[in-house]
């Protein structure tokens, strides 16, 4: 949970790692596929610090709610929709496109999420949070059907649908995901 100004720091030095270039006005300006990337883990991050900083001051209460705006615009532009104080430090974001992460309980850290990953209920009366572990590797196309525990180091393949809890270091993919290897 980001609290202070150093935390904010190394969640965004860490998120934006891949990344070369941070300056948001040269990737807009270069057509750069990073810039909704960069601009969108700015925008999370910031709201998350503002969000938990325990200041009452007026100035806070603007930046809070400043960086709440540009982090909902973020997510209807670029269609990232990532909660506030669920994911560890080193998200990666790989390209841009649709990933739907809002009913998530905790991401841990160093995990990369490709486009097109969607979670969703089992059952309308089920328990809608699921918990990913660190270092994992969630690939294009991934539907997450909820509630599941997804252990540390375990890799998803392309378009499955994952269903059951899933251990520590495993590779899994199919429909419904079986554990590969």
């Amino acid at each position: 949970m980001i609290s202070t100004r150093a935390d904010l720091k190394y969640y965004l030095q860490e998120d934006l790692a891949d990344h070369p270039s941070k300056n948001l006005l040269a990737l807009w300006l270069k057509g750069s596929e990073s810039y909704p990337i960069v601009f969108f883990m700015l925008c999370l991050r910031h709201y998350e610090y503002y969000f938990n900083k325990k200041s009452k001051s007026p100035f806070d209460f603007i930046r809070k709610h400043f960086w709440r705006f540009q982090y909902r615009h973020a997510q209807l532009k670029f269609s990232f929709y990532v909660g506030v104080n669920i994911a560890g430090p080193g998200l990666k974001l790989v390209h841009p496109g649709f990933r739907h992460l809002m009913k998530v309980g905790k991401i841990g850290k160093n995990c990369t999420i490709l486009p097109m990953v969607l979670i969703g209920k089992k059952k309308p009366d089920t328990d809608s949070k699921i918990v990913i572990g660190d270092n994992c590797y969630i690939s294009t196309g991934v539907t997450l059907l909820t509630p599941i525990v997804i252990g540390n180091n375990v890799t998803i393949g392309a378009g499955a649908v994952v269903t059951k809890d899933i251990p520590d270091n495993c590779i899994v993919g199919g429909v419904p995901a079986k554990i590969i290897s």
